[in-house]
């Protein structure tokens, strides 16, 4: 197998964007970045930025519905096996996790403009579970916004997962990381099915 796993964190740049809902593939990033020790480095004229370990990690620049924008030169400039997303979810609760091999973009602008880029839906991605909103919360707000405390400790959980996950099994294929991820979709206890 050749070439290392793209952990395509997606989000929205900026200090406005931080804590919210959406961004949760950046903070997944960050986190893998400093278990292996790595600085995430902005390119000079480039719009995202990235940093080599076991896996090659990248939080585009672009806002999310542009995120495909930056694949091109990545696959022309690093030698990847695979582009994998980490996008937020309404359709799963807080604190869960799941991981596709392939499949439609679920109405998210970012995988949208992701397929795109490679010019179909068979590349993974990982979900990171937000929930829906409550009744009367537009969809944008919801997504845009900042986690209660409880959701927030939910949504780290599900990061922390994933970040281990990753770290351990960063050589195995697809296959074998969506297998390792999906048998720990939720927090452990939960007996949710």
């Amino acid at each position: 197998m050749s070439g290392r796993l793209l952990i395509l964190g997606l989000g929205n740049p900026g200090e406005r964007y931080e804590r919210t809902r959406h961004n949760v593939g950046f903070v997944l990033v960050d986190r893998l970045a400093d278990r292996f020790g790595v600085v995430p480095r902005r390119p000079i004229f480039r719009r995202y930025e990235i940093a080599r370990a076991p896996l090659v990690l990248c939080k585009p620049l672009t806002y999310m519905n542009r995120s495909g924008e930056i694949i091109s030169p990545l696959l022309r400039r690093f030698d990847i096996r695979a582009v994998c997303p980490v996008v937020d979810n309404m359709d799963l609760p807080p604190g869960e996790i799941r991981m596709k091999t392939r499949g439609a973009s679920s109405n998210h602008n970012g995988l949208r403009s992701i397929e795109r880029a490679l010019g179909g839906t068979e590349f993974p991605r990982i979900y990171i579970g937000i929930g829906r909103p409550a009744e009367g919360v537009d969809v944008v707000e919801h997504v845009l916004g900042v986690p209660d405390p409880e959701e927030e400790a939910a949504i780290d959980g599900a990061i922390r997962r994933l970040e281990a996950i990753l770290a351990a099994n960063s050589d195995r294929t697809v296959e074998q990381l969506a297998t390792a991820i999906n048998a720990r979709r939720r927090p452990d206890g939960d007996e949710r099915s």
